[in-house]
């Protein structure tokens, strides 16, 4: 997706033919919110993505990883060497996986 995830939430909501106020409702949440996320003036709180996820039969993997990377992108077009970011994020990532790993190994 190259839009933002706001802005996807709100082409799902309109081809649904869904008004603010359904959608909202559906999603716990009330209409002013619903609409400051679909506009890009807040952020999407990550305990919607469940009910999203059921109410408009999206796999949750996949929202979850849309919006993280949406998280990501939103630090790298501040940068001018994001491949280098890129690269450092990669290994700290492989790093706590690692230290996780080593956390869970039991010596007798």
């Amino acid at each position: 997706m190259k839009e933002t995830f706001g802005e996807y939430i709100h082409n799902l909501r309109v081809e649904n033919g869904l008004t603010l106020t359904k959608l909202a409702a559906a999603l716990d949440i009330d209409q002013s919110t619903l609409s400051k996320i679909e506009n890009c003036k807040r952020n999407v709180p990550e305990e919607i993505l469940p009910k999203l996820s059921y109410f408009f039969k999206i796999d949750l993997k996949l929202l979850e990883k849309e919006l993280n990377s949406e998280k990501i992108a939103n630090i790298l077009y501040k940068e001018n060497d994001t491949k280098e970011l890129m690269k450092l994020a990669e290994e700290k990532a492989n790093y706590f996986r690692t230290k996780k790993l080593q956390q869970g190994i039991i010596n007798f």
